[in-house]
């Protein structure tokens, strides 16, 4: 029970360097300070329990200028590149035991049980990665980029001509993106050159990074993931209890007063 929160007080710094020059003998003991230095900064993480995810130096692509063959992140949109962020931001749900719930400080009461009907239990819950959400926030943030293509015969007044809920949810990513690069403060040191075509110092961002093995996330993701369809047409059961309370201002934009009362003012103790 909790394997992977017992885990992290045994964490102890060492270098994230798994590709450290040493005795072949030293590797699994280092493998496993490097897991456990993802475990301290990934509490209750159920992954982590099945999955040991590498660290390793790596050289992003970092250019100005489009590089040849040119990442279909980079691209113009189109339907093929709009495929390649729906793969690469897989929003499914996961399934989580009732351990793990508790693990990430939640309440199994409060936390939304996957149905018997789907057969994988009856103590089972619904979680998510969130890294996938991050991802689906980005995806966000590029669509405004290309506002023509997304929303131009929609909106062709621009952002202003649209709803709140489209702009809060665009408020909400670029904050929550922000709070993620704070929380990972990523602390690597880059320099600066000169240039034959500009007179001012030129960053030079090719340089090593620290990085997780993404590919063994989306792995586990893939194998994990439930249906998501199903999931959206779910409706609250009546043995769930009290739902959370939500703000005046959230029931505003969702349309909840369209089919209720309106009391017409903040209502106290709201969450969101």
């Amino acid at each position: 029970m909790f394997g992977w929160v017992k885990r992290v007080f045994r964490a102890e710094y060492v270098p994230l360097d798994p590709f450290e020059d040493g005795e072949k003998e030293q590797l699994p003991e280092r493998r496993a300070c490097t897991q456990s230095r993802i475990f301290w900064i990934n509490l209750g993480a159920p992954i982590l329990d099945e999955v040991e995810i590498a660290i390793g130096p790596r050289f992003l692509d970092t250019s100005l200028i489009e590089s040849d063959p040119l990442s279909i992140f980079r691209q113009d949109p189109s339907p093929e590149v709009d495929t390649a962020w729906k793969r690469l931001g897989d929003t499914r749900p996961i399934p989580l035991t009732r351990e793990q719930v508790l693990a990430i400080g939640k309440d199994p009461a409060e936390a939304i049980r996957i149905p018997d009907s789907w057969e994988l239990g009856s103590d089972v819950y619904f979680g998510r990665l969130d890294v996938f959400h991050q991802i689906h926030c980005l995806d966000a943030l590029r669509r405004e980029a290309y506002w023509d293509y997304y929303y131009g015969s929609q909106y062709p007044r621009g952002v202003n001509e649209t709803g709140p809920i489209h702009r809060l949810h665009l408020s909400h990513c670029i904050y929550y993106l922000l709070q993620n690069i704070l929380c990972n403060a990523n602390t690597a040191v880059y320099t600066h050159f000169w240039t034959d075509t500009i007179d001012h110092p030129f960053p030079d961002f090719e340089i090593a990074h620290q990085c997780r093995d993404f590919g063994a996330v989306k792995q586990w993701q893939t194998e994990k993931a439930l249906n998501e369809h199903d999931f959206a047409r779910l409706t609250k059961p009546e043995e769930y209890g009290p739902p959370r309370f939500m703000s005046y201002r959230f029931k505003q934009v969702h349309g909840y007063y369209d089919t209720h009362e309106d009391p017409g003012e903040y209502e106290g103790g709201a969450i969101a």
